[in-house]
């Protein structure tokens, strides 16, 4: 009969703590869900970029593109997704713009090679820090040896030159993975900003602060400064111990300071959102597990995450402000790429940061400012 009293007051003790409970049964669901959405509920495709220079038999260019439309999933998906272009330097663009994985070039002769029993040549092109390019390469090249096997008996079977974009190659997998968690040390702003606001409620400071006339544009003012200098030394500590440890950068660190402060100020209005839906620190540590984890996992700070487009190239990935962040910390570090190459990621970064602020600053307002 002890063990049902205590099964009975564990029970009561739980329900209690509704939050903790809810979080602990229905956070793995939910990231399931947000998975199944991101990923349209199928599998991975890689984007791959041909051109065929080739003209001299169009049949070997249909059979081409038919075997590598056959490259699939043993469920039936195709794994590569296959774009003829004309202009080499577009497609290079959008390889350092992660939407595209892999560029194949077919040069003139190609079919020649194959009617007289000599190696056939290509050449492929890819980002070296990108995960996806490695992936799609051995599909890339599984379907163009079935390609040469139909035509030719021939060995070797084929030979490829493989040229990397940017300093992608002098790229150690440390060097890859690092710029996203440059990113991972902002996002963590979001527990930080949090509770810092949540205690002001929480211990009735906001009320005293209220009767000094306080009006909200002074009190975000004042906790914006302070939370974007914790986010500044955050990233100073990380990007140094980094550069300490071997990681190498092509960029101007004045450019990565600019997105480093966009991606801070998208974090605090963030954060704003999810104090508006707390009333003590309690609830941001629980609730604010959900926005931590998913601008974690699915922004590609931490993992890299395939792209599923809404319409034209926009994806549901490109809502949360660290996507961009990532996309341009890559850029710089990987490219030395300047403002004009970042101008999109630059352009979402303050896009997203002004609307995030703009629903937080009107939910905080309405929540602990207006209330009496």
């Amino acid at each position: 009969m002890r063990i049902f009293a205590i099964i009975k007051k564990a029970l009561i003790m739980q329900f209690r703590d509704l939050w903790a409970l809810a979080l602990t049964i229905m956070a793995a669901p939910f990231f399931i869900l947000v998975y199944y959405v991101l990923t349209s509920g199928g599998s991975t495709t890689y984007t791959v970029y041909y051109q065929y220079a080739d003209k001299h038999n169009i049949a070997i260019k249909q059979d081409f593109i038919s075997v590598m439309q056959a490259v699939s999933y043993n469920n039936g998906p195709a794994l590569l997704h296959l774009v003829e272009i004309i202009d080499t330097n577009e497609a290079k663009k959008s390889i350092s713009d992660r939407k595209a994985d892999v560029l194949i070039v077919i040069s003139d002769g190609f079919s020649d090679s194959l009617k007289v029993g000599s190696t056939p040549h290509f050449i492929v092109f890819g980002e070296a820090s990108n995960p996806k390019y490695s992936i799609g390469l051995i599909f890339s090249v599984t379907g163009i040896e079935t390609l040469i096997r139909n035509h030719s008996a021939i060995k070797p079977v084929y030979t490829f030159r493989e040229r990397f974009l940017g300093n992608s190659e002098a790229k150690s997998e440390f060097d890859v993975y690092a710029p996203g968690i440059f990113v991972f040390s902002m996002i963590m702003l979001i527990l930080s900003c949090s509770l810092s606001i949540i205690r002001d409620v929480e211990d009735r400071t906001m009320l005293r602060l209220k009767l000094t006339r306080m009006t909200v544009f002074d009190y975000l003012i004042g906790n914006t400064l302070v939370q974007w200098m914790i986010g500044i030394i955050s990233f100073t500590l990380t990007l140094w111990l980094a550069v300490l440890l071997g990681f190498h950068s092509m960029g101007a660190m004045w450019l990565v300071l600019v997105v480093c402060s966009l991606t801070i100020l998208s974090i605090i209005a963030i954060s704003l959102i999810l104090v508006a839906f707390c009333r003590n620190a309690s609830m941001v540590m629980i609730i604010g597990n959900f926005p931590l984890f998913i601008l974690m996992f699915f922004s590609g700070s931490m993992l890299p995450l395939p792209r599923k487009e809404i319409f034209g190239s926009f994806a549901f990935n490109d809502l949360l402000p660290p996507t961009h962040a990532v996309m341009a910390m890559n850029k710089i570090f990987t490219y030395g790429i300047g403002v004009n190459g970042i101008r999109y990621e630059l352009t979402m970064l303050t896009i997203l940061t002004f609307a995030y602020f703009s629903i937080g600053i009107a939910l905080f307002n309405w929540r602990h400012l207006s209330r009496g």
